[in-house]
């Protein structure tokens, strides 16, 4: 049953993320439930109990988020740490589940990912071409309101969840021994962004190709550059929003499309009131509930919240809600994870980063960051490569 069950799940993750983006986080319940059913019939439950440098850095940044529910303008606080939690310790028993796998069942799972992947694919490709007659059926959308949903979150959500999932797909078709085609998908991704509504997907697997060509000449020192980056997009995020909103007025620069004034915009709100909290923030998902003060935008108008929903960037977001102690857990696991890409065969650890690369491109310009159906996009692509990165080994 758990193998029919998995089976399932690689299968329809391609699809559930071209048709339903929001259905996601069902998906990341359904995988850590099967995970955790298939540790404890092996037996092998102390692998996630073991207290390793991530675990305890993860599990302080629950404890503070948690605690900043106390002081945290939003409703949904107590929430937004539930979400976080479970879809870190889907991450911790997925990871165990996918590295004690059956050989047998890896490359299984890894067809069936890759077939679901191509069906999921074209399914967006038809709904795009016919301008998302599925979805609109669906969710009851008028014919009036077509041109609302074409340059709306429905292709944005599913684009980016693409993007990220490509990574995985390719290192798969790599395994198989189609290193050749591996290239392909991500370009041919790639060209199939370009008529999307959605620079921040255009970006993202900009950012990932650029990634794959620069650590397959070197990991080593792509890993260094990242280290180097992430650090020094934490120390500076705030005075850099600063300063782009401020002196340098990029939000009515006529060199940025309206959608990035607005970033822009949203970014300089957002890094002045981190400054009013620096150490703990102002409470976690505060950023969906912080009063306006008077605030005026040049772009939308601000209603009951400074923000709409989030800032538009996930490294502002985390010193906005959580301060200099959250960025400094934050940063700290994402540096033990980028560190984590070495422990990956030479052939795998090009498409880790690109995916690495991809992400944290997405992230620094569209979604909240703990919006469920983001981070369980987050947690599939992860735990796909995870499973694509067994392919072809002859033991277990």
């Amino acid at each position: 049953m758990l193998r029919h069950l998995a089976a399932a799940a690689a299968l329809v993750l391609g699809p559930l993320a071209a048709l339903a983006p929001r259905g996601m986080p069902v998906w990341a319940v359904a995988v850590l439930a099967l995970a955790l059913a298939g540790l404890a019939r092996r037996g092998a439950f102390g692998r996630i109990l073991r207290v390793t440098p991530p675990v305890a850095a993860v599990a302080a940044f629950l404890a503070l988020a948690l605690a900043s529910c106390l002081w945290s303008p939003s409703d949904r606080a107590a929430a937004t740490v539930g979400e976080i939690a479970y879809i870190a310790l889907g991450a911790l028993a997925g990871g165990a589940w996918v590295a004690g796998m059956p050989a047998a069942d890896v490359r299984r799972l890894a067809r069936l990912f890759l077939a679901g992947g191509l069906a999921g694919g074209l399914l967006f490709a038809v709904e795009a071409a016919l301008d998302f007659p599925l979805n609109r059926w669906w969710n009851a959308v008028p014919d009036d309101q077509l041109p609302n949903l074409l340059n709306g979150n429905v292709p944005k959500r599913t684009a980016a969840l693409l993007c990220l999932l490509v990574w995985p797909a390719a290192l798969a078709v790599d395994r198989f021994g189609r290193r050749a085609a591996a290239l392909l998908v991500p370009v041919g991704y790639a060209l199939a962004c370009l008529p999307l509504t959605s620079r921040s997907a255009m970006l993202g697997i900009g950012a990932g190709l650029v990634t794959l060509a620069a650590a397959r000449a070197s990991a080593r020192w792509t890993r260094r550059l990242f280290a180097a980056g992430l650090t020094a997009a934490f120390l500076l995020v705030l005075p850099a929003a600063l300063l782009f909103a401020g002196p340098l007025d990029l939000d009515h620069s006529a060199l940025l499309f309206r959608s990035a004034q607005h970033r822009v915009e949203i970014w300089g709100h957002a890094a002045e009131r981190a400054l009013r909290t620096p150490v703990l923030g102002q409470g976690i998902d505060a950023s969906r509930s912080l009063p306006p003060e008077g605030a005026v935008s040049d772009f939308s108008p601000i209603g009951d919240s400074l923000l709409p929903l989030h800032p538009h960037n996930a490294f502002l977001q985390v010193w906005l809600e959580t301060g200099a102690a959250g960025a400094a857990l934050a940063l700290a696991v994402l540096l033990m994870l980028l560190a984590a890409t070495a422990r990956l065969d030479r052939r795998a650890q090009p498409f880790a980063l690109a995916l690495y690369a991809t992400a944290l491109a997405m992230g620094s310009t569209a979604y909240g960051i703990w919006q469920p159906w983001w981070m369980a996009g987050f947690l599939a692509a992860a735990l796909m490569l995870r499973l694509a990165a067994r392919i072809g080994e002859q033991t277990r």
